[in-house]
């Protein structure tokens, strides 16, 4: 019986894209640097910042960092826009007494303004971001983590995770995780084929039906 379905959260269940793609590109513009377009932005996005930006700026991680975070800071609760279905997904497993959570790539500090922003807090008992484990995502490390931090002793058997993205799916792989996976246009059958997920779906409402079977213990394998 599984106890508890966490999220990831931009793209999954907000939509945060075109914000951060902004942001990140702020970053190169003020770097003198090509800006990315969506697909390259798409290829970077499978580590966290703290991780990526030492990779790609040196020396200059930090300050890139600190132009990221303004940039996100001074526009991301104005640009907050939730996916459609997003709150009938939640609705519907909070009505099941279904625990949930969140665990995301975005830092804490801001995840956290943004879940409250929205009242969201009534639905997840753990949210958490990048910077509160060990390592983040594709890691498996923040998904056992707050996993850990729930006071009612959650065990990783008994947990999905869904989201939309290789980080997600690496994350629950490595955290040995059933998933759920979002899969947005253009789809990557590759990484259908490389993870396995549960299930495949397209859009939330998809999901909502899906997550619905599995709690009733319909599902079996990815469909």
């Amino acid at each position: 019986m599984t106890q508890a379905v966490f999220f990831d959260w931009d793209g999954t269940l907000v939509d945060s894209l075109p914000m951060l793609h902004g942001a990140h590109n702020h970053v190169r513009e003020t770097f003198a640097l090509p800006l990315w377009d969506r697909a390259e932005y798409a290829k970077h996005m499978l580590h966290s910042t703290r991780e990526l930006y030492p990779r790609i700026y040196g020396d200059r991680a930090q300050e890139g960092i600190d132009l990221l975070y303004k940039y996100i800071t001074d526009n991301h609760l104005d640009q907050l826009t939730l996916l459609p279905g997003a709150e009938d997904v939640l609705t519907t497993l909070q009505q099941r007494g279904v625990i949930m959570g969140v665990v995301s790539n975005k830092r804490n500090d801001v995840l956290r303004r943004e879940v409250e922003h929205l009242g969201w807090q009534k639905y997840f008992d753990v949210y958490i971001g990048a910077g509160v484990a060990a390592m983040d995502k594709p890691s498996g490390a923040p998904l056992i983590h707050a996993m850990g931090m729930h006071p009612r002793g959650l065990t990783i058997d008994k947990m999905l995770y869904v989201g939309d993205t290789e980080s997600d799916l690496s994350c629950a792989k490595e955290a040995g995780c059933p998933v759920m996976f979002i899969a947005h246009p253009p789809v990557r059958h590759d990484l259908i084929e490389k993870y396995r997920p549960l299930v495949v779906v397209n859009n939330l409402s998809e999901l909502k039906e899906k997550l619905i079977e599995f709690l009733a213990g319909g599902t079996k394998k990815a469909s």
